[in-house]
């Protein structure tokens, strides 16, 4: 991972959370110059759903590993660590070493704000929920001094409103337990130009888009109604809100 200190960390489960959970909060950030940095826990192998085409079951972990190596272009990260714990298993793996790898990176590249999961986990996957506690761990052990602010991604009720009225366009029942906040601190709201590109690195993870996702391609209000809204919590930031240029505080 390249060292530019300053900048923006994201802690993740699988390759996607980076995109389907902030992509607009990164690419907000990417292009205002600001070094935004990704830890992804897992390969994401247990996500298989028969695509692409063609595709093994047991290619899985390469396909997603490459399909994050594209997404993590279209958004301009600036520096990945994709490490090796099983997926749906990172609750039972050592929470110790994950806490301590994960502070080790922030010590290395000095963010000033992480991003990662709340004790939700978004929709209760257990992996956000032990990546997410992992994450407040290691922010927790650092010295005052050099502590950043730490933000949780979040669902609010419109975000939750807009994934029932989305999946309905397919006849998929809303199979997602979302855990709806009702107060967030945060909310990235993306234009019309920032929502395009967001789709466009959320288009390399092919192997996980949904049919509903395809769909949705054709309600264009619909789909910038959710895309186009990225709720935060703020853990702990001595910034408030978002600056003048849309990005989180601690970037005046």
């Amino acid at each position: 991972m390249e060292e530019q200190k300053g900048g923006l960390l994201l802690v993740m489960a699988h390759p996607d959370d980076e995109t389907f959970g902030a992509g607009g909060l990164v690419l907000r950030h990417t292009r205002a110059g600001v070094p935004t940095y990704l830890i992804c826990a897992t390969y994401g192998e247990a996500g298989w759903s028969g695509k692409p085409p063609g595709a093994k079951k047991e290619d899985l972990p390469e396909i997603r590993a490459r399909e994050l190596e594209e997404a993590a272009a279209a958004l301009a990260l600036t520096g990945v660590e994709l490490w090796d714990y099983p997926d749906g298993g990172v609750a039972q793996s050592d929470r110790k070493q994950i806490t301590e790898r994960i502070w080790e990176q922030i010590s290395r590249v000095h963010p000033r704000a992480v991003v990662g999961w709340g004790p939700d986990g978004g929709y209760g996957h257990p992996d956000h929920i032990a990546m997410g506690a992992y994450t407040d761990a290691a922010v927790g052990a650092m010295t005052e001094g050099d502590r950043p602010a730490l933000y949780h991604i979040a669902v609010d009720r419109p975000l939750a409103e807009f994934y029932a009225e989305a999946m309905r366009l397919t006849g998929t029942a809303n199979g997602l337990p979302l855990q709806a906040q009702d107060n967030v601190d945060v909310v990235i709201e993306l234009d019309a130009d920032e929502v395009m590109m967001k789709l466009r690195a959320m288009d390399c993870h092919r192997s996980q888009l949904e049919d509903w996702r395809i769909a949705l391609r054709d309600h264009p209000r619909l789909m910038q109604q959710g895309y186009g809204r990225e709720p935060y919590i703020t853990v702990s930031s001595r910034a408030t809100g978002l600056t003048e240029k849309g990005l989180l505080g601690e970037f005046v």
